[in-house]
């Protein structure tokens, strides 16, 4: 076991996180050819005293276990001067290495899913991809799917406590209110459900531990100081070996491409961080990319089609800068 120490002002560091977040969410230039700019600089903190180790051992995934002042940090936006540490690695994230589950599970043939979501609310903004994402995440198969009326808090707790479903996707709107878990919603087709109603799914699972459960919603990553990381976090302590949230509010149409081609990877045999960090390296490099009214993926299979003009206009210019794809964190095994 080998030990480093970065000392470093947390004025500056959060100085340095702000600037960086206001050039992800503004899609602005991360600069990072200049060795000053935040990507470049928090890259030399947190990373850049174990690269050599990190390259010397051939090291392909980095599990990152983050105090509360470190989980906000878009590690995959990091930059080196020659490529993003999400490019360059498989990540994953745990807020303590107890709640993480190391064992490699056997392999399954065809692993379950359930893909619940919903496309329509009272007093939100419609979510007009979410019926494309269920099916293709799910690749059109006979995998169980509910969308939004017949998504509901209960039938959400009752299908994912099956403990012959192996991964759980949930695409929706989510918000954090002032409270802890039993004020942060989950927007089902139905209404909001709390997010302490996750943990009943230890209970409804026994010793069945979910896969993977991912959510495809704004900031489900983080939430309060009571929330641990948010959605994603509870998702770890309700029994799943691994989750996937997102860290900032989230472009639907790059989000619901993200997560399509995620599985395609994931049902290919690689490991969650390698289909995440793939997935982000198609998208970084143009291999995903806008092609008419439809999202073409890495493989050059279609991920989502018949695009509205204003859902083309919000992508055409890419998909490579790292606000559309850094800010989907994997938490726990990332295996």
């Amino acid at each position: 076991m080998q030990g480093s120490r970065s000392e470093v002002s947390l004025k500056r560091f959060n100085e340095l996180l702000r600037k960086l977040y206001g050039q992800l969410a503004s899609q602005s230039p991360l600069d990072v050819n200049d060795p000053n700019s935040p990507a470049r600089q928090l890259y030399s903190i947190l990373i850049q005293p174990i690269a050599a180790q990190l390259q010397k051992q051939k090291i392909t995934t980095l599990l990152i276990s983050a105090d509360a002042g470190l989980q906000a940090v878009p590690y995959a936006s990091l930059h080196d001067g020659q490529s993003y540490l999400g490019e360059r690695y498989g990540l994953g994230m745990t807020p303590a290495l107890g709640l993480t589950k190391l064992a490699v599970l056997p392999e399954k043939a065809q692993p379950q899913l359930l893909a619940a979501g919903a496309s329509e609310f009272v007093g939100l903004n419609a979510l007009p991809l979410v019926p494309q994402e269920l099916d293709r995440v799910g690749k059109g198969k006979a995998n169980q799917s509910f969308l939004n009326r017949s998504f509901t808090p209960q039938v959400l707790l009752q299908k994912a406590g099956d403990p012959l479903i192996d991964r759980v996707h949930i695409a929706t709107h989510a918000e954090f209110l002032p409270g802890g878990p039993a004020a942060a919603r989950l927007y089902s087709g139905t209404g909001p459900m709390s997010l302490r109603q996750l943990s009943q799914l230890r209970q409804r699972r026994g010793e069945g531990q979910l896969d993977v459960f991912s959510l495809s919603a704004c900031r489900t990553a983080l939430g309060d100081a009571d929330s641990e990381l948010g959605f994603a976090g509870l998702a770890l302590q309700a029994g799943s070996r691994s989750a996937l949230g997102s860290l900032w509010y989230v472009d639907d149409v790059a989000t619901s491409a993200l997560f399509v081609q995620f599985y395609r990877y994931l049902d290919q045999g690689l490991p969650k961080a390698e289909a995440l960090q793939f997935t982000r390296r198609a998208m970084a490099n143009g291999r995903m990319r806008l092609v008419r009214d439809q999202v073409i993926g890495a493989g050059g299979d279609v991920l989502l089609s018949k695009l509205t003009t204003s859902q083309q206009r919000r992508i055409s210019t890419g998909l490579q800068h790292p606000f559309f794809w850094a800010g989907i964190q994997l938490l726990g095994t990332p295996w």
